[in-house]
């Protein structure tokens, strides 16, 4: 072919070739994994259980742990140390109703993925009127921390940001 149409064709083909070459040897893509708990805070009305459920990144709880025990190394996957988080996060994830603090008993802890799941319950009479929620999980180990808890006590969800220097939070309303 000759005349406009032609050179066009040529053009587009050498640029289609000259950016499948250079997409080919691209370098990666860098990720970062940003720090990040999600909490998920349920009622259960056929049990009467508030259900708390955790999930972090394995490598993030290693190095809480590490921090806080001052160990040099720490596996996530031995039940003594997912025990160890549990306690961690005992004093780090508090709620109340009230004022009143609410008791959340540990359940056990699994793996799924890429992630560690940590359950927690506290067997109530009725789901908290009042609740508040208090979340300072990782936020004294990096600086970046932000977690995230969904609240779920009747039809409604609530998603509560716990970030820098937030402190309590309330999630009234949403019986």
């Amino acid at each position: 072919m000759s005349g406009p149409a032609g050179i066009t064709r040529r053009i587009a083909l050498l640029a289609g070739c000259s950016l499948s070459a250079g997409l080919m040897f691209a370098p990666p893509a860098l990720a970062h994994r940003s720090q990040t708990v999600l909490s998920t805070v349920m009622w259960n009305a056929a049990s009467s259980v508030l259900e708390v459920t955790h999930r972090l990144h394995p490598h993030d709880a290693e190095l809480a742990l590490q921090q806080t025990t001052r160990a040099t190394q720490v596996d996530i996957t031995v039940v003594k140390n997912q025990a160890a988080l549990m306690l961690y996060i005992e004093e780090r994830f508090v709620l109340t109703d009230g004022g009143r603090k609410l008791v959340l008993e540990p359940v056990g802890a699994e793996f799924e993925g890429d992630t560690l799941l940590l359950y927690q319950q506290s067997a109530l009479k009725a789901p908290p009127a009042k609740l508040a929620i208090d979340d300072r999980i990782l936020r004294d180990v990096f600086e970046a921390q932000a977690n995230l808890v969904n609240v779920r006590l009747a039809e409604r969800t609530r998603t509560f940001l716990f970030s820098g220097n937030d402190g309590v939070k309330q999630a009234d309303g949403l019986l």
